[in-house]
């Protein structure tokens, strides 16, 4: 089997366009997202639209959750999150699709344990995992692959039990700012690897609208 894992999408239809026009060509058995469709970028409700008209598997994000009442929104980050702005469109039908995703998924296919959640196993929506945190370390016999996201910085480290597989950011990356990620795990072969694209960021640069500076800045990074 062919996995594709994928997270971060934060409403950039811009880059995730991109990412698509790749996927034409790959032949995934099964694809999961890890969360964060909304947040920075404006178009949050297509991506949730494009989710659910595709079905895809989806693990719920920090800012999913803020958009749904289940986290709270800092007032002094919203103007950089944007997620007031997406509840201004947002419909039932989004908002019951994010409703019924989980914290985080356990699943066993060609006899390998994954785990997939957007921050780390034990905090799965404010959790960080960066590659030299602790969380690089993580190894638990009964968990072959983790993949998580959250930190828009992909990476892979093998322990001696589990593989730890950050797929980094579609939406957002903060390392490489016009380098969307995502991973794929073939079952078979029991490899992992990270797909990086180039993507040009001036159609967003050009016309930003009300995307945050900050955000922006991140597209700029080389």
């Amino acid at each position: 089997m062919k996995l594709c894992v994928f997270s971060d999408i934060h409403g950039n239809r811009h880059y995730f366009q991109a990412v698509l026009q790749t996927w034409k060509n790959s032949e995934f058995d099964r694809c999961i997202f890890l969360g964060d469709a909304v947040g920075y970028f404006p178009d949050g409700v297509w991506v949730l639209d494009w989710l659910q008209e595709n079905d895809i598997r989806c693990i719920r994000g920090n800012h999913d959750a803020m958009l749904t009442g289940a986290m709270p929104i800092a007032a002094n980050k919203d103007e950089v999150y944007q997620i007031e702005d997406t509840c201004q469109h947002i419909r039932k039908k989004n908002l019951d699709f994010i409703q019924s995703w989980p914290d985080k998924i356990e699943e066993k296919f060609d006899n390998i344990n994954l785990f997939f959640v957007h921050g780390t196993p034990d905090s799965p929506l404010e959790g960080y995992g960066y590659e030299d945190s602790a969380m690089a370390g993580f190894d638990q016999p009964d968990i072959d692959f983790l993949f998580i996201g959250q930190t828009h910085r992909p990476w892979i480290r093998k322990n001696f039990h589990t593989t730890v597989v950050n797929v980094g950011s579609i939406g957002l990356p903060r390392d490489h700012g016009s380098r969307p990620s995502y991973a794929v795990l073939d079952t078979i072969t029991r490899q992992a690897e990270i797909i990086r694209l180039t993507v040009n960021p001036l159609p967003i640069l050009q016309a930003p609208g009300k995307i945050h500076p900050v955000v922006l800045d991140c597209l700029r990074r080389e």
